[in-house]
C-alpha cells in the first residue's frame, strides 16, 4: 500500500483518507484522550503535543494522559518549560472522552495502568504492530520518530504554524526537540524525510534557547557517581559492553538509558547492555547497538523473558521483568542488599552474554 506522498507503507493498513474519515466521525465527540507509553520521553511528549494542537484545529478538544512518572532530567525540563496540557493517569475518567489515541507505541505497550480501553487510533513509528482485537486507524509511516509522523499528518490536513504565536511556538518547539532526541539530531540511521522536513519547516517558529536548555540538560550527581562506580566492574568482550548500575531508586531509572547510550560510543563497543533493579522489585535494562546484524527490538524481547516485556527500534531498545518474590525490601540490611545485587548482576552479566553470543 501506498500513502498520499506515494512512499510504500508495508506496515500501515491504512491510508490517510482513512484517518480523515475518523476525524471526520469524532466532530461531535464528547473529547479525545491521548496517551503514551509509561514514563514518556521528548517524542512522546511532543507527539501529544502536535495532536492536541492538530485537533483543536480540527475543532475537537482533548486531553492528554501519561502513566509512571515523568523522570528523566531533561523530560522533566521539557515538561516545565514547554508545559504540555499531560496529566498523571489517576485523572483520566472514561465516562468523558469516547475518542481514543495512542501515539509513539502500539496498545500492548500503553501506560493505561488498568484502564480497558478500545483504541480508536494509534500512531507510531517502530517495528511493532497493534494485535489482539485492534480494530481502529492505525497510522505508522516507517519515520525516525512520532513527532515526524503527526508532523506529517498535521501538513496533510493543511494547517500551518503562525508567527508571534506563544502557543504555536511551544507545539513547534516541542516537535523539534521530539525529532531531534529520537533521531540523534538528524543523524541516526532511521531518520526519514519526514523528520528532515518537519525540523525545516517548524525551524523559523521555535524558541530556541528552550531547545538548547532541552537539548543540553543537565546530569545529576547521583547518575555521575553510579555511573563511574559501576564501569569499573564493566564486562567488555567481543565487542559487547555489560554494565550493572545497582539498587536503584525509580526516579532515577533513566539513568540506565543513559549509561548504555554512552556504553555504545566507548572504543571496540558496539553493542551495549545496561541494566540495574529499580526500586527493588523489578530489573529495568536498556540495550544500543551499532552492529548491523543484530535486531535490537527483538533482543529486548529475549532479554525480558516470559514474564517481562521489551522492544524498541533500530539500534535502540530497552526491557524490563519483575522479581516478584527476589525482590529486594527496604527492610533488608545493607549487607543483604549487596549480595542479593551481587547474585542478580552476576546472573543478568552472564545471561545477557549468553543470549547475545548464539
Amino acid at each position: 500500500m501506498e500513502d498520499d506522498n506515494g512512499a510504500v507503507e508495508p506496515r500501515n493498513p491504512v491510508c490517510f483518507k482513512n484517518f480523515l474519515k475518523l476525524l471526520e466521525s469524532k466532530k461531535t465527540t464528547k473529547k479525545a484522550a491521548l496517551f503514551t507509553h509509561a514514563m514518556p520521553d521528548p517524542d512522546a511528549l511532543g507527539s501529544i503535543m502536535g495532536m492536541q494542537w492538530m485537533l483543536q484545529k480540527y475543532g475537537i478538544e482533548s486531553e492528554g494522559f501519561y502513566d509512571g512518572t515523568i523522570s528523566h532530567p531533561q523530560n522533566r525540563a521539557m515538561v516545565n518549560l514547554l508545559d504540555p496540557n499531560i496529566q498523571t493517569l489517576d485523572k483520566y475518567k472514561s465516562e468523558e472522552f469516547d475518542f481514543h489515541i495512542l501515539v509513539d507505541t502500539v496498545p500492548a505497550n500503553a501506560g493505561v495502568g488498568d484502564n480497558k480501553i478500545c483504541w480508536d487510533l494509534v500512531i507510531d513509528h517502530h517495528r511493532e504492530i497493534p494485535n489482539g482485537g485492534f480494530n481502529g486507524v492505525f497510522v505508522n509511516l516507517k519515520a525516525g520518530s512520532c513527532c515526524g509522523t503527526v508532523y506529517s499528518l498535521i501538513k496533510k490536513l493543511g494547517y500551518k504554524f503562525e508567527d508571534d504565536n506563544d502557543a504555536d511556538s511551544k507545539v513547534a518547539t516541542g516537535i523539534m526537540v521530539g525529532i531531534s532526541t529520537d533521531t540523534e539530531s538528524l543523524m541516526s540511521d532511521d531518520t526519514t524525510n519526514y523528520e528532515f522536513n518537519a525540523w525545516s519547516e517548524l525551524f523559523d517558529f521555535r524558541e530556541p534557547n528552550v531547545i538548547k536548555k532541552i537539548i543540553h540538560w543537565e546530569k545529576p550527581k547521583f547518575w555521575i557517581d553510579h555511573e563511574a562506580e559501576a564501569v569499573k566492574n564493566a564486562l567488555t568482550n567481543e565487542g559487547i559492553g555489560v554494565v550493572g548500575l545497582g539498587i536503584i531508586p525509580a526516579r532515577h531509572r533513566d539513568m540506565i538509558a543513559d549509561m548504555a547510550d554512552a556504553m555504545v560510543g566507548w572504543e571496540d563497543v558496539n553493542t551495549a547492555v545496561a541494566f540495574a533493579v529499580v526500586d527493588g522489585d523489578r530489573l529495568e535494562g536498556s540495550v544500543r547497538s551499532r552492529n548491523a546484524s543484530i535486531m535490537v527490538p527483538q533482543l529486548c524481547k529475549e532479554f525480558a523473558g516470559k514474564f517481562g516485556c521489551g522492544g524498541g527500534k533500530l539500534g535502540k531498545g530497552a526491557y524490563r521483568y519483575p522479581l516478584a518474590g527476589g525482590s529486594i525490601e527496604e527492610e533488608d540490611d545493607d549487607e543483604t542488599k549487596v549480595k542479593t545485587w551481587e547474585l542478580y548482576n552476576e546472573k543478568e552479566q552472564k545471561r545477557i552474554m549468553r543470549v547475545l553470543r548464539k
